[in-house]
C-alpha cells in the first residue's frame, strides 16, 4: 500500500514538473518577443510607435500611409535610446527576459538529470526566475518614467508625464508585457512542488 501511495504521489508531481517546463517555455517566448517589438506605446495614428530599443515612424506625407521601424538613432546601442530612463528599463527588461530564457533551458535540463544534482538545478533555476521575475517587472515600471522626456513629449504632446502618456495609448506589447511578467511569477512556485523537489527519495519508497 506504501508502494502504490509512494507511486501516485511521484505522478501527480510529475505532473506539476511538466506544467512548470512548459510555463517557463512559454513565459520565455513572450518576454522576448515583447522585448523586439517597438509597440509599448502607440499614437493615435497607429503609425508611430515607441519601444524599449525600437519604434516606428509613419509616413503621412505620401497618398498611401506606410510607416518605417528601426532602432533609435538608425542601430542598437544603449546611447542611442532617447533618455536615460528608457536605457535603464531596456536594461532591466532585457536582463530578465534573458534570465527567462536561461531558465526555461535549465528547466529542460531537469529532464534528462536523474542524478543527485536535479534538485540542486531545480533550486538554481528556482532561483533565476526569481530574478527575472524581479527585473522584468522593474523594467516595466522604470519604463513609464521616461514619458515626460522631450522626445516623448513630441510624439505624445506636452501633456505627457512621468505615468500618462499623453495623447498616446498603451501599445498590446506592453500590456503583453505585463501579463507575461504576472505569469512568470508562477514558474518558481511551481518549481518548488515539482517532483525532483519535493518528492522523497524513490528508491526507498521502492523497496518496500
Amino acid at each position: 500500500m506504501e508502494k502504490y501511495v509512494s507511486n501516485v504521489q511521484s505522478e501527480s508531481m510529475n505532473y506539476v514538473h511538466y506544467i512548470w517546463i512548459l510555463l517557463s517555455i512559454l513565459v520565455s517566448v513572450t518576454s522576448s518577443f515583447c522585448f523586439l517589438q517597438p509597440e509599448w506605446i502607440v499614437h493615435p495614428n497607429v503609425l508611430n510607435a515607441f519601444g524599449i530599443y525600437a519604434f516606428c515612424v509613419g509616413n503621412t506625407e505620401s497618398v498611401k500611409l506606410s510607416r518605417t521601424c528601426g532602432f533609435y538613432g538608425g542601430r542598437f546601442g544603449f546611447g542611442n535610446i532617447p533618455c536615460t530612463i528608457w536605457q535603464a528599463a531596456c536594461l532591466l527588461y532585457g536582463g530578465g527576459s534573458l534570465f527567462t530564457c536561461f531558465g526555461a533551458l535549465c528547466s529542460l535540463s531537469t529532464m534528462c538529470v536523474r542524478t543527485g544534482w536535479d534538485k540542486t538545478l531545480v533550486l538554481a533555476t528556482r532561483y533565476l526566475q526569481i530574478s527575472s521575475v524581479f527585473l522584468m517587472t522593474s523594467g516595466l515600471l522604470v519604463y513609464p518614467l521616461g514619458f515626460d522626456s522631450s522626445y516623448f513629449r513630441l510624439y505624445c504632446g506636452a501633456g505627457a508625464d512621468v505615468y500618462n502618456s499623453g495623447i498616446c495609448h498603451l501599445g498590446w506589447t506592453y500590456v503583453l508585457a505585463i501579463v507575461g511578467a504576472a505569469v512568470s511569477i508562477f514558474c518558481p512556485i511551481l518549481s518548488y512542488f515539482s517532483a525532483d523537489e519535493s518528492s522523497t527519495s524513490d528508491g526507498l519508497d521502492y523497496k518496500i
